[in-house]
């Protein structure tokens, strides 16, 4: 594709272009040994150490790579069988996440449960060796290209709150399966509409046992909140978490003029950008410190609410600030001559709005820091 070339042009962002350039660059990631970090050799791993992984990916995400497809494959689905799959479960699905072979989707949200994942409507009554699925979901991360999906259903309509879910993997190419994207304000459908009408799922795909699957949806966004097994690039332009990841704002600091002056001879923004730099760094040393506090066995998902909370406040006051710098030329998107570096600086403006609204709200976060690490009581979110 010539990516690192000045000739590269890269596609469309969510275009079935750009989700095949991302599976490719996934599948050199596989084959040269940097993916599947920690993960046992007969489910797809190798034998490297978490440190690796750590600079591997620092490194990655310096050089601006394409982003790969189908990231929540590892963030959110491996460590998810890896606690509560079943054998054949872990061989069959995790090694085609790790070479980028197949992509997953994850059906939570509901028009009407979203943070109140206990509320879900949808519903699988069992018919012989199979389940049969009816219901529907929304802002389904994913849902585009996915090949595969996991959904947690009713499957006992008498049980209580937290006992009448059980969690399924599903092929997105069942009959009985639809998506409808949905198109943001960015341009791009990277949620969906899914809908679900008697749609049928093997008996054997249920993961973790019938009525559990409210411990095993908690396991996926206990994994989600704290970037689970990610092995890949974040996105170039903000969620870089390095001192190097500043260097992006001092290019666009140095190149852009306003009110007349070079933006980088501002104190003000420079000192702005140095704090940016700290921050990162802070993040950066407190996800070191959570990494290793998960090897030990002694972090809990609670805690990851802290960093998720932070890390999406930084995302979006760093993209407030190249709103300040770039001025009205924050408008121009993608494809507009006018547009500074093809719109990507704008594109992250707009993406980063959702930041504190997606997998789990800032609201949700800070009211699981309040009641489960600060004892507080327990308040109306």
């Amino acid at each position: 594709h010539g990516w690192g070339t000045p000739e590269y042009v890269p596609p469309e962002r969510g275009s079935k272009e750009a989700h095949d350039l991302g599976k490719q660059w996934q599948k050199k990631l596989y084959d040269a040994g940097y993916t599947g970090f920690g993960i046992p050799k007969e489910y797809g791993g190798i034998e490297r150490s978490r440190e690796e992984a750590v600079v591997i990916r620092e490194e990655i995400s310096r050089i601006g790579t394409p982003p790969p497809a189908g990231s929540l494959g590892p963030s959110i689905v491996i460590p998810t069988l890896m606690r509560y799959g079943k054998e054949w479960q872990k061989k069959r699905f995790i090694p085609k996440i790790l070479n980028g072979e197949e992509s997953w989707c994850e059906c939570f949200s509901e028009p009407n449960a979203g943070s109140d994942l206990a509320n879900i409507q949808k519903t699988a009554v069992r018919d012989g060796d199979d389940w049969i699925v009816n219901g529907q979901s929304v802002w389904t991360s994913g849902s585009k290209f996915a090949d595969w999906g996991v959904l947690p259903v009713k499957t006992d309509l008498k049980a209580a709150r937290h006992r009448n879910l059980s969690y399924f993997v599903f092929d997105c190419k069942s009959p009985g399966f639809e998506v409808r994207p949905l198109r943001q304000m960015t341009g791009d459908a990277e949620f969906g509409e899914t809908f679900f009408d008697n749609m049928r799922v093997p008996h054997a795909n249920m993961v973790g046992e019938e009525g559990q699957g409210w411990y095993v949806a908690m396991a996926t966004l206990e994994a989600e909140r704290g970037g689970g097994m990610q092995f890949v690039t974040p996105s170039r332009r903000i969620e870089l978490t390095t001192l190097g990841g500043v260097d992006n704002f001092v290019e666009l600091a140095k190149n852009t003029k306003r009110r007349g002056k070079i933006v980088w001879e501002d104190p003000v923004f420079r000192q702005r950008i140095a704090q940016f730099a700290i921050e990162n760094e802070a993040m950066r040393c407190s996800r070191e410190r959570m990494r290793i506090k998960s090897q030990k066995r002694q972090l809990t998902g609670n805690e990851q609410s802290i960093g998720s909370i932070f890390s999406r406040e930084k995302n979006q006051r760093q993209a407030n600030m190249v709103a300040e710098i770039m001025g009205a030329n924050i408008q121009f998107m993608r494809g507009d001559s006018r547009a500074l570096d093809d719109g990507s600086w704008t594109y992250t403006f707009l993406r980063t709005r959702g930041n504190t609204i997606e997998t789990g709200t800032t609201e949700i976060n800070r009211g699981i820091i309040a009641e489960r690490i600060l004892g507080l009581p327990k308040g109306r979110i």
